[in-house]
């Protein structure tokens, strides 16, 4: 579906997952082409999972779907500003919201939803397969490295994190972008683009908000890892997800 139904609404972006984005006053629309319509409807069934906890984020005003034209899912606005954009003089205040609010994310229970660490890899060794890798989601030091050998380096190290796994409610992709700020308490008022959302080791979220505070704020992550309750971190299952993640992408 190309545009959702009805006049007023506003091009906001072209996602990652062939969904384009779209807002009208407090309501977001995303929508995709038929092909993407599981894909949506998972993100669909997690935001209504998580708006069900308490925790803060958007819900699910409406669905429309056509066998033909794909579909779109239409949320409620969250309010607040975005991570990327919060000034330098937040940015520790704000660790401290993040750090607390991941923390409960990952303290729920009854998730019905999973990403097992095997299916996750498999999925990253489909897309270096097809050599769908983008380099603009590696470090100038992995960028250096054929994918393959990316990959050869997660598959060794996985038989340690599988021994260690602790799993728990996670976003699956706890960047800075994916989470709003109340500009004035610096508390978290919502989590967005839930399309990972699902049981998977701790760590995932970790690695991937932590190298987003030191690449994105140029900040020390400690704060964050101090109100999280992880203050020494396993700096092995670190690097492992921060590998990982980017050759899931494509």
């Amino acid at each position: 579906m190309r545009k959702p139904p009805g006049d007023g609404w506003s091009l906001v972006d072209v996602g990652e997952s062939d969904t384009t984005v779209y807002r009208r006053g407090d309501v977001y629309a995303k929508c995709c082409a038929p092909s993407g319509v599981a894909e949506l409807a998972a993100e669909r069934d997690r935001i209504r999972w998580l708006s069900a906890t308490g925790l803060p984020g958007a819900t699910v005003l409406d669905w429309i779907e056509s066998t033909s034209e794909g579909a779109c899912l239409l949320t409620s606005a969250v309010p607040g500003v975005r991570g990327d954009v919060l000034p330098t003089a937040a940015h520790e205040r704000a660790m401290g919201g993040l750090g607390r609010v991941l923390r409960e994310l990952h303290s729920l229970e009854d998730c019905p939803f999973e990403r097992p660490l095997a299916e996750v890899i498999a999925s990253a060794a489909d897309v270096v397969r097809r050599g769908a890798v983008n380099p603009q989601f590696l470090t100038d030091e992995w960028r250096k490295v054929p994918p393959e050998e990316l990959l050869v380096e997660v598959v060794a190290e996985s038989t340690y994190v599988e021994s260690v796994l602790e799993p728990v409610v996670c976003h699956g992709d706890a960047c800075l972008p994916n989470v709003f700020f109340d500009p004035e308490t610096l508390e978290v008022t919502g989590l967005i683009d839930l399309g990972r959302l699902g049981l998977a080791d701790r760590y995932s979220d970790l690695a991937l908000t932590t190298i987003q505070l030191h690449d994105e704020w140029s900040a020390d992550p400690q704060p964050f890892l101090d109100a999280y309750g992880v203050p020494e971190p396993d700096s092995r299952r670190l690097h492992f997800f921060r590998l990982l993640d980017p050759l899931t992408w494509g």
